[in-house]
């Protein structure tokens, strides 16, 4: 069978005159594409840094996808680093990952200091293209791209995910039946860094379907609606939270041209389900689940109008693809009962093999039963008669913000870390005007402290979606008498304040 590579460039040179590419406006079509890329894999191979990995800046343009295509077909690991996330983590990343090679497609959207210490690293490119025929398709075990995730110590975990895992995905996607073709359009609405822009770009491009990105704006949803509608865009996934910010306008929205709406990334409900129904009058919407190292969603779930599955208002997520293994675990016991909930593990020809040079993470978050390897997602589930798996909550400190995983005990590590702090707690609690949690920072320390100045500690420590909603100062932390925090009692506390 033709490697995920192999298919991929023989796209590129099969659907020349296809539109691949649209950016705010800004066509190019599939041979614009290919020379572009190909242009790229010249300079990758005689670039003597890139052996093994390059960075990649997440910049929103066409060069930037050229590049990722490349590594790609060229056998390299690209490792996507978002610019707009702190210098301290993505020098992180790049050390981790042994990137020594770092291509950006525009240096302005560096900040200063993170370019000064890695300036050995950037390289130069040119305007020119390369031949279409120069496109060669190079085999490597190396990783398709590493990706990383919210870290429980402060310290993000890069996830490795092969050119093999990704071909199961391919694979499995196409026996959904998506009706994924050269005349499919793909809105785009995902930063680079997370996995399911993987789906929105790289699949279509497999099959010489368009794809139309979105543009970075504060309006996001507005602006994909008229994209939507302007140009005729077939296939969307997005985290429910996108579509949950419409809600006010669903009533105005009618989205003729979507055949199929995927939902991933979070829990989603079924009332938005039935609502969104509504608003895509011929389009089929699914429930996708996965874990990144899963390799993007490996269940699928067909919403339908009239018999919608659910468990107290959470829609299924389905069967697993085939070649995933699900089981629910009790420690390393599996449980067979139905309609209990316990753990879901997951392992098969999607599962990453661990964790990029983290032996101890590796060892609590993966393990073995009857010969195969199986990864401990967190998720607590439950299975019906039918077969199908419903999500029912988290077993760890970990939560979704707009479909990212955060991990409040590396809020919590890093709150820690500020001057003066003696202890720092992370409560979660619901937005009555949003399905997105909210997150508030709990600390105690001599003096309390200034919350400007808080603020700004963090967001040199973590992205922008994990920063607290707000930040309290407490005399003391309230324990319960098994000698745990006590989180109801702070969270009444939050509650009093936030009404003053």
């Amino acid at each position: 069978m033709p490697s995920l590579s192999h298919i991929l460039s023989l796209s590129l040179l099969r659907y020349r005159e296809n539109l691949a590419l649209n950016f705010e406006g800004m066509n190019f079509t599939y041979i614009e594409l290919t020379k572009r890329v190909a242009y790229f894999q010249k300079v990758f191979r005689y670039n003597p840094q890139i052996t093994y990995s390059i960075g990649i800046i997440a910049n929103h343009d066409f060069d930037t996808y050229s590049a990722i295509l490349s590594a790609l077909i060229s056998g390299i690991t690209y490792v996507p680093i978002e610019p707009s996330h702190p210098d301290e983590r993505n020098n992180h990343i790049i050390r981790l990952s042994k990137v020594k090679a770092i291509f950006c497609s525009d240096l302005t959207s560096l900040n200063r200091d993170f370019y000064e210490k890695n300036k050995s690293m950037f390289f130069e490119t040119v305007s020119e293209t390369a031949v279409p025929e120069d496109l060669k398709v190079v085999e490597s075990d190396n990783p398709a791209y590493i990706l990383f995730t919210s870290g429980s110590t402060g310290v993000p975990k890069g996830v490795p995910i092969s050119q093999q895992n990704l071909a199961a995905f391919s694979e499995n996607v196409a026996k959904m039946k998506l009706e994924i073709n050269e005349n499919s359009r793909f809105l785009q609405v995902f930063e680079l860094t997370f996995d399911l822009s993987v789906f929105s770009f790289l699949l279509p491009l497999l099959h010489g379907a368009s794809v139309f990105t979105l543009p970075k704006t504060p309006f996001k949803q507005m602006a994909a609606v008229q994209i939507i509608q302007d140009h005729n865009i077939t296939h969307i996934l997005t985290v429910p939270s996108f579509v949950s910010f419409l809600k006010p306008l669903f009533a105005k929205i009618k989205l003729a041209s979507v055949t199929n709406w995927l939902f991933c990334g979070e829990a989603l409900k079924s009332d938005l389900v039935t609502a969104w129904h509504k608003c895509l009058t011929k389009a089929n919407i699914y429930n996708v689940y996965g874990p990144t190292e899963a390799t993007i969603f490996c269940t699928s779930y067909l919403c339908s109008r009239d018999n919608l599955k659910h468990h107290n208002g959470i829609t299924c997520i389905g069967k697993p693809f085939e070649g995933t293994g699900f089981g629910l675990f009790d420690e390393d016991l599996p449980v067979d009962t139905l309609e209990s909930t316990d753990e879901l593990c997951i392992s098969g020809s999607q599962l990453t093999t661990g964790y990029l040079d983290d032996s101890v993470k590796n060892k609590q978050a993966f393990f073995t039963h009857e010969m195969q390897t199986y990864y401990r997602s967190g998720d607590l589930c439950r299975k019906d008669n039918e077969g199908d798996y419903f999500f029912i909550g988290r077993n760890d400190t970990q939560v979704k913000i707009n479909g990212y995983r955060v991990e409040i005990s590396e809020l919590e590590f890093h709150a820690a870390k500020f001057a003066g702090v003696d202890e720092s707690v992370v409560i979660v609690s619901e937005n009555e005007k949003s399905d997105q949690p909210i997150l508030n920072l709990v600390y105690t320390a001599k003096d309390k402290k200034d919350k400007d100045d808080f603020f700004a500690f963090l967001a040199a420590k973590i992205p922008i979606y994990m920063l607290p909603t707000d930040i309290f100062h407490v005399e003391s932390i309230p324990y319960n008498l098994n000698g745990k925090i006590d989180k109801r009692v702070l969270a009444e506390i939050i509650g009093a304040r936030s009404k003053m």
